[in-house]
């Protein structure tokens, strides 16, 4: 898989795969307009099928939709009261309420 960027609920994450140290395939999820300048994101590790030398044909690969729902999970999670937004970035506006400050 490509590198490439998603938009969910106007919050920006790039996604990329890499394998672990066990073979293992895991996505990375940077979030380019989240909280801690953009510094911030989330991994999601493949538990379930092969290790690299056997995964030839992608099939610990998610899908575009499940990857995008994973950040989507992520973002109900993040800002749900008591979330890891509400208590480590109390300053953090969400884009989609930042964006429409004024506008």
């Amino acid at each position: 898989m490509d590198v490439f960027e998603i938009s969910v609920d106007d919050e920006l994450f790039r996604i990329s795969e890499r394998y672990q140290p066990d073979g293992r395939l895991s996505c990375d999820y940077s979030w380019l307009n989240g909280p801690a300048v953009g510094t911030y994101g989330f991994t999601i590790g493949r538990s379930g099928g092969e290790a690299a030398p056997n995964d030839s044909d992608g099939a610990s690969r998610m899908s575009r939709e499940a990857l995008v729902e994973e950040a989507r999970s992520f973002l109900d999670s993040f800002y749900a009261a008591g979330g890891v937004g509400e208590e480590d970035f109390p300053d953090h506006i969400p884009t989609r309420i930042h964006g429409n400050i004024g506008g």
